[in-house]
């Protein structure tokens, strides 16, 4: 057995044969496989699925591209969110930031352009006050014990999306 030690080996020894190799091949270059890349590689594997998998939905067509591009849409802006939220105070540049957002929720274009742009969870609260969906989300969520934090609260209504998807 051969340890996969640069992204080729990798891509050669396991991901060739697989869905993910279309995605791993864009994403990924011989220096990238360090700790603070690997979370970017992650980020961006996720990324390129999403936008990929929300354009086979919406050329499906029908139901399905009702149901689920509503959830695939959530789910990219929630990512933008929290990718935006996690990078305050690490070496993440606002540019390699922005590279992360997937470009198919409701924050595209403009909302992306506005969290690419801020410092502090404040601005991304702000961003967040343009869009009702997510307003709400924002208002009430804290950190102090007994509180709902904001991830509990994506996570509440990730939950009412995918139990309306089988209200249809």
């Amino acid at each position: 057995i051969h340890v996969a030690s640069t992204p080729a080996d990798l891509y050669n020894a396991v991901l060739v044969d697989t869905p993910l190799a279309a995605f791993f091949v864009d994403c990924i270059s011989e220096q990238d496989l360090d700790e603070m890349n690997i979370e970017l590689i992650r980020n961006t594997l996720y990324k390129s699925y999403l936008e990929a998998f929300y354009i086979f939905c919406k050329e499906l067509g029908g139901t399905t591209a009702d149901v689920m591009c509503e959830i695939l849409e959530f789910e990219a802006d929630r990512r933008a969110f929290i990718i935006t939220i996690n990078s305050f105070g690490t070496e993440l540049s606002k540019d390699e930031r922005a590279k992360l957002y997937p470009h198919c929720g409701k924050l595209y274009p403009d909302g992306l352009a506005s969290l690419a742009r801020a410092d502090d969870y404040e601005q991304v609260r702000a961003v967040a006050e343009y869009y009702g969906e997510y307003k709400v989300l924002f208002e009430g969520a804290g950190n102090n014990p007994g509180e709902k934090t904001l991830e509990d609260k994506f996570f509440e209504h990730e939950v009412k999306l995918n139990v309306n998807a089988f209200m249809h």
